[in-house]
């Protein structure tokens, strides 16, 4: 991945280089690949290009070792008000099938299954599709403008883009029924207090602070780069191959240099240098 040599943008003190026609951005700041949907004009709405997009950049950050962490962002306040009404409307006409639907689910996915923490920075609206990317990222992060909404069903959709799947494993069965189907908005405090969101921003430079909390996960521990798939994986599986896969990366994490820098920092009174160079800790998962 290629970092981006100009800084001539700059939000909340985060470095996010975009040109005038993008749709959206990929930059790279302290071991943090921030995702940027550059549509203001639109609240974001997410378009074909942009979903395209959004595919080559999960491509890019798995491909790039220098990556600890990633924030998603949309540019100018809101996150994303879900699908552009010309693509939705497209939609009706279009002979759309299983594969076609399928494709666009593979883009949120490749985020949930990128091998580094994926945070989801939320200010303003969060809606339908942009509901469900944030729900496919590992920890979601709201501003106090933050308001989300699964408003699928008010154009008469199924939220097809794995909100069936990701919102009980987050608020439970009942709370996510009633949530699609009343397409209700959510807003920051009680997205907390039900399990939707897990991290509250400032409404000061909130993206300062999602960036501060990524940037501390992409210098941390390699085991870092492993728990959200265990985590993930482990919500689906039976007791006996959850231990085991624990017990499995537990090996491979005593095999790497991280525990002893760890010890070795805490008795030497510093803060532990964590590296993430080839060997037994940086192998693939379980």
């Amino acid at each position: 991945m290629e970092q981006s040599s100009e800084r001539e943008d700059r939000e909340g003190g985060v470095a996010r280089g975009a040109s005038a026609a993008a749709v959206t951005s990929l930059e790279v700041v302290d071991g943090v690949a921030h995702v940027v949907i550059e549509r203001p004009d639109k609240r974001n709405a997410m378009s074909r290009e942009v979903l395209r997009r959004l595919a080559v950049h999960a491509a890019e950050v798995a491909a790039d070792d220098a990556v600890g962490a990633v924030v998603v962002s949309g540019r100018a306040g809101a996150f994303s008000a879900g699908l552009d009404l010309v693509d939705l409307f497209g939609l009706v006409e279009s002979d759309l099938d299983e594969a076609g639907v399928a494709e666009v689910q593979a883009v949120f996915t490749a985020y949930e299954e990128l091998d580094v923490p994926v945070i989801a920075a939320i200010e303003g609206v969060c809606l339908g599709a942009g509901v469900q990317f944030a729900l496919a990222c590992h920890l979601r992060a709201v501003a106090p403008s933050a308001s989300l909404s699964v408003l699928e069903p008010r154009w008469g959709l199924v939220p097809d883009l794995g909100a069936s799947w990701r919102l009980p494993r987050l608020v439970g069965v009942g709370r996510a029924t009633e949530l699609m189907l009343t397409g209700r908005r959510v807003e920051a405090g009680e997205a907390l207090t039900i399990g939707l969101a897990e991290v509250a921003l400032p409404e000061e430079a909130p993206m300062d602070a999602a960036h501060s909390l990524a940037a501390r996960l992409a210098a941390g521990p390699e085991v870092l780069r492993h728990l959200p798939r265990l985590v993930r994986e482990a919500a689906g599986a039976p007791r006996e191959a959850a231990l085991s896969a624990e017990a499995v990366l537990q090996l491979r994490m005593l095999a790497g240099g991280d525990v002893t820098e760890a010890v070795r920092a805490a008795v030497e009174g510093r803060e532990p240098r964590f590296g993430h160079g080839p060997g037994p800790s940086a192998a693939a998962n379980p």
